[in-house]
């Protein structure tokens, strides 16, 4: 079944410039992935052009979105928040009612079973390995916080952020729809970004939004943690605390190296679980077992 793979990846600032038609859309803050079956793909609508894209067919597809959901293609080594975004974009409910839909299903399960192996016997007791674990390191004393960003990233942080007593913590987006929504979910003080102000003595950005027109007035003794890989021209006041994302990173460097070894051996070890699917694929065509969701209905 994975045989028919197709997955289109890129971590280009000009990925959101393109779009396929027929396949199966899941962008980050950090890359956008497109998942479909080459049986209803026609793959010479990607040859013809060029694109900022890659192509990824077959197990070296399922290899990718494995390596993806795990956390290995992340710059924070086996970091979380990307398994609960696969699983929110792929729920069932999220997928599209058609044999494009059924494979995906499949598709997610055994990604997520795939997934635990790894989880379970090689990267646990790895320190921070979640975004929300680096923010919580931060942002300790701080008594007024404000999000900025509503997006998955923004509801992932939010659990560590308030995991501390703080007096007051804002949310702040252009998305009113959902700034409502995790106002009420995480109760929150909600405020649209044309009406925001800082106040308070800690900003947490989590979309690619420039604080540019706010910036004179962050004052000093402010924090401003910032999970956007491009702090596009923003600069702040003497007295400051900017943490730039590649900071966020660095104070992580004691365990570089032992994480750059880690990350060698799970290549072996995600070549071996792959391998094994495709065994199982093998073996199931042999035996006239592998269904064929893809043809239109």
């Amino acid at each position: 079944m994975w045989s028919n793979l197709i997955v289109l990846h890129s971590e280009s600032r000009a990925r959101d410039e393109e779009h396929f038609d027929g396949l199966f859309h899941w962008k980050t803050c950090m890359r956008t992935v497109y998942v479909g079956d080459s049986r209803i793909f026609d793959l010479s609508e990607f040859h013809a052009k060029e694109t900022v894209y890659q192509k990824f067919e077959g197990f070296e597809a399922y290899k990718l979105l494995l390596k993806i959901i795990s956390g290995l293609k992340s710059r924070l080594l086996g970091e979380t928040e990307v398994m609960g975004q696969f699983r929110e974009v792929f729920k069932n409910e999220a997928l599209p009612v058609s044999p494009l839909g059924d494979y995906l299903q499949k598709l997610r399960d055994r990604l997520i079973e795939d997934s635990k192996k790894l989880r379970t016997n090689y990267l646990r007791n790895l320190g921070d390995q979640s975004y929300g674990g680096l923010a919580y390191r931060y942002l300790k004393g701080r008594k007024k916080v404000t999000l900025v960003g509503t997006g998955q990233l923004a509801e992932k942080l939010l659990p560590w952020i308030l995991k501390e007593k703080r007096e007051t913590v804002r949310i702040t987006g252009r998305n009113l729809e959902r700034l409502t929504e995790l106002a009420q979910k995480f109760n929150l003080v909600p405020v649209a970004l044309d009406e925001f102000h800082p106040d308070g003595d800690a900003i947490v950005v989590a979309a690619p939004v420039s604080l540019l027109p706010w910036q004179d007035d962050i004052l000093a003794g402010s924090m401003v943690v910032d999970f956007r890989e491009d702090p596009f021209t923003d600069s702040f006041a003497h007295g400051v605390r900017f943490v730039p994302f590649e900071e966020m990173l660095q104070s992580l460097k004691e365990n570089e190296r032992k994480n750059e070894i880690l990350r060698a051996k799970l290549d072996k070890v995600v070549d071996k679980l792959v391998n094994d699917r495709e065994q199982e694929n093998l073996h199931n065509n042999i035996f006239g077992w592998e269904d064929i969701p893809c043809l239109a209905y």
